[in-house]
């Protein structure tokens, strides 16, 4: 059966999926050839960005998925109306109602999701339960199973129903313009899977549990031991770069951040007192970091001499043309403040709904602000002048944005750096941690790189 929907549904999908891509321009896909183009399927994915999430699977999948999302968004005003025009189904978790009536709406929901799969539409869940912000994937839940082994049900059998498992990995969710990596699976046949189980639904759902939940965590930044995370941004400095490693050049640090996760996780299974001893001189040198004053990706720790000095004044030369951020900065701050005022009225806790948030109320202000200045310019001075200085301003404002981004980076680093580059005796000595431990992290990326040749090839 063909992907059908409302009129207003399918512009709403088109126009939020053009407002993402705004946000995260550069959205790789590795292995859409796996990504079924028509019929039932189950679109499952890892949840770490609230929101932006079903947009993301719309956009990679370029079908009108309908997704499971939680009861209380459709009490939200506006953004209720929203998700049920575009078909989302509420889903009734324990969390949210501890009314004994909550498991049989969950159950009823459920079943919805199979309906319309077993039709031939294509649904979304986030198997995880909630979105966060770790590094980490949580425990599958079995809603997934529940809503193929109905689709099977109702279908009879007579149709594949296809379950594809998504890996969404953020370059950094929060940031303006940065990338989005989507790993894609190979679909599992969940007609194929119930027939050959026939008699034994319960084991064949829990097994099929167990079998996305592995699925899932292969595609992305995933530690197994949560107690890495705060060590990870550490090892992505630490650990070597191998030229083969960057795949994707636009996608390449979340690629290798993953690579650096697997590596965690299998070394903790077969090697745990190598892992330990790691782990407690990364968090030491972090530590001893701290007390200095500087960051690990600080190039105190790698240059020397007249390499040193010449970065310095690069630096200093990166900030000097602020004139035009500045200017971009003032054009801009009436739009940017009440973004800044509104959107944490709204905002869940956590970093998963920022993006989304700045991007309801960033655009509708933004779009006022650019047509009031376009009225402005046109009635004192000239409609070319006025509509030339609408198109370039948006460009300034990204400009602007940037510009003080990396300028405050620019001053905290120099900053720290001027504090410890008279401290000869204690520079010398955190150099010589630093480069120890690269050597140890060297030879198990090494030894993990001979065994995984794979995860580098390009």
């Amino acid at each position: 059966m063909p992907d059908q929907f409302s009129a207003v549904g399918m512009f709403l999908r088109k126009i939020v999926r053009r407002i993402v891509r705004i946000y995260y321009p550069t959205i790789h896909v590795s292995h859409s050839e796996r990504l079924p183009k028509e019929g039932a399927t189950l679109y499952i994915a890892n949840h770490s960005n609230s929101l932006i999430d079903p947009v993301v699977i719309g956009i990679t999948t370029n079908r009108p998925v309908r997704f499971l999302a939680k009861a209380p968004l459709f009490k939200t005003p506006v953004l209720g109306a929203i998700i049920k025009s575009i078909g989302m189904i509420p889903a009734y978790r324990g969390q949210d109602d501890n009314s004994s009536s909550s498991v049989r709406r969950n159950i009823e929901s459920l079943n919805i999701a199979g309906e319309n799969l077993a039709k031939g539409f294509p649904m979304g869940i986030f198997p995880e339960g909630k979105s966060h912000d770790m590094a980490h994937v949580e425990q599958v839940k079995t809603g997934a199973a529940r809503i193929a082994h109905r689709a099977y049900e109702l279908s009879g059998g007579n149709h594949p129903i296809w379950i594809v498992s998504l890996g969404l990995n953020f370059e950094e969710k929060t940031r303006f313009r940065s990338s989005i990596w989507v790993s894609v699976s190979e679909p599992v046949d969940a007609t194929a899977w119930f027939a050959k189980h026939e008699g034994h639904e319960k084991q064949a759902m829990r097994d099929l549990t167990n079998t996305l939940d592995e699925l899932i965590k292969s595609m992305v930044v995933h530690l197994d031991d949560a107690r890495w995370e705060p060590l990870l941004n550490d090892l992505e400095w630490l650990a070597p770069v191998y030229q083969s490693e960057e795949k994707v050049a636009l996608v390449a640090n979340v690629q290798r951040r993953k690579n650096l996760a697997d590596a965690i996780n299998h070394f903790e299974s077969h090697n745990p007192e190598k892992t330990e001893e790691i782990t407690a001189k990364v968090a030491a040198h972090h530590e001893a970091l701290d007390q200095a004053g500087i960051r690990i990706s600080s190039p105190l720790l790698l240059q020397t001499g007249s390499a040193l000095i010449w970065g310095q004044i690069a630096k200093i030369m990166r900030v000097m043309f602020g004139l035009p951020a500045l200017i971009g900065t003032l054009v801009h701050l009436i739009p940017f403040l009440l973004v800044r005022v509104t959107a944490p009225r709204f905002q869940l806790n956590g970093k998963t709904t920022v993006s989304f948030y700045r991007l309801i109320f960033g655009l509708p202000y933004y779009g006022c602000w650019y047509l009031a200045v376009w009225f402005l310019l046109w009635y004192f001075v000239d409609y070319r002048i006025a509509t030339l200085t609408v198109v370039l301003l948006p460009l300034l404002g990204v400009f602007s944005f940037h510009y003080w981004l990396n300028a405050s980076e620019v001053i905290r680093s120099l900053r720290e750096e001027l504090k410890l580059i008279f401290d000869a005796k204690r520079l010398a000595k955190l150099r010589e941690e630093n480069q120890a431990i690269k050597k140890e992290i060297v030879v198990l990326a090494n030894e993990f790189r001979t065994a995984f040749p794979d995860k580098f090839n390009a």
